[in-house]
């Protein structure tokens, strides 16, 4: 069975650990959505405001795009961002 680029985001958010819990767990994540090369997580409460991040994987770079939202506006974006780093997600959300 071939794994997806959707489900490949997924896995590895899942393994990136904060203070040793998962970062999912660690940011409160109330659901997850998929698109085509995105995946997008509905947050909990946070000090910023931030009610969904969207990762988004850029081929041509084999890297990613996190995007951030406050409701429906764009709160921030960081770019070229490798899987390794998605701890910097927490440290967006203020939870860190």
């Amino acid at each position: 069975m071939e794994t997806t680029v959707e489900q490949t985001i997924l896995n590895q958010l899942n393994q990136t650990r904060v203070n040793g819990f998962p970062l999912l767990s660690y940011i409160g994540t109330k659901s997850a959505q998929f698109g085509k090369n995105t995946c997008i997580i509905s947050v909990g409460d946070n000090p910023k405001g931030i009610t969904a991040v969207k990762v988004e994987y850029m081929e041509a770079y084999d890297e990613y795009r996190i995007i951030f939202f406050r409701s429906i506006s764009v709160s921030s974006t960081l770019e070229f961002i490798q899987f390794d780093n998605f701890d910097c997600i927490a440290r967006e959300l203020g939870v860190l």
